[in-house]
């Protein structure tokens, strides 16, 4: 299915049938992120999996790929997809659209699972090191900095027992083009801190994390379940030991079995 979003024309792929369940990828990859799990999720849900703004398939528009824009367009396509109220799935950038999507429009969510996806905002040192591979990817390309991105979001496990799986990841990321790519580090590091925006989430939550995800580690998801609970909602946590960042691509047994029982459990 397309669709579009303001300056922009998007994708989703749909398997499956019943309530509607929308699973969002992380960067740089796309949809593709999902099938492997999905086949566990679509025997009972309507699942939607669309290419995030400047990845897979779907166009990146002008200007930064901000959150905001993200949760925009995921609102347009409950709306294209004829979908009141939905429950979700997000990996890292597909969480933090998920927190801007309560922000925006709280009552079209049911309940929200999160991997790798911390509340935090950006630390200046986090910035410093986007600004830095975004003046990396305009002298260079983006062949460097794909590279880097297999070693530091794909756990040493699956790299070490699955090394086609690298290969699968690098071909997704090289579908996004290098200015997307720039449009997309510029959002992430000017998002906003959503603790504040987790103390306000009433809807059934799932939060998982991965022991060998370098980049957030578990300390900062194991609070992310506490401070939806300390706020009055309602959150489960499980930590994969043996996953990465892609916790979901790498282990899709394992998280699809988390998602299928948690959904299956919202009420």
């Amino acid at each position: 299915m397309k669709y579009r979003s303001g300056d922009a024309e998007l994708f989703c792929e749909e398997q499956g049938g019943g309530a509607p369940l929308v699973l969002l990828h992380p960067t740089p990859v796309n949809h593709r992120f999902w099938l492997s799990l999905a086949g566990m999720l679509s025997v009972r849900y309507r699942v939607l999996m669309p290419d995030l703004r400047g990845h897979g398939q779907s166009e990146a528009g002008e200007g930064s790929i901000t959150v905001e824009k993200l949760g925009a367009d995921i609102e347009r396509l409950l709306d294209a997809a004829g979908v009141d109220r939905a429950l979700f799935a997000g990996c890292s950038i597909g969480g933090y659209t998920l927190y801007e999507l309560w922000r925006r429009c709280p009552e079209r969510v049911r309940a929200m699972a999160f991997a790798g996806s911390k509340p935090h905002a950006d630390t200046e040192q986090a910035r410093a090191t986007r600004q830095a591979n975004i003046e990396k990817i305009r002298a260079r390309g983006s062949g460097e900095f794909i590279e880097a991105m297999l070693t530091s979001l794909i756990g040493a496990t699956t790299r070490s027992r699955w090394p086609q799986r690298v290969g699968e990841a690098r071909e997704m990321m090289q579908t996004v083009r290098p200015e997307a790519l720039v449009a997309i580090q510029q959002g992430l590091a000017a998002r906003p801190n959503s603790i504040e925006t987790a103390k306000t989430i009433r809807v059934p939550s799932c939060v998982i994390a991965a022991g060998e995800d370098g980049g957030v580690p578990v300390t900062e998801l194991r609070m992310l379940a506490d401070v939806i609970r300390e706020g009055g909602g309602e959150s489960e946590y499980h930590e994969i030991s043996d996953a990465g960042h892609y916790a979901p691509w790498e282990q899709p047994e394992t998280v699809g079995r988390i998602l299928r029982k948690f959904f299956d459990g919202v009420r």
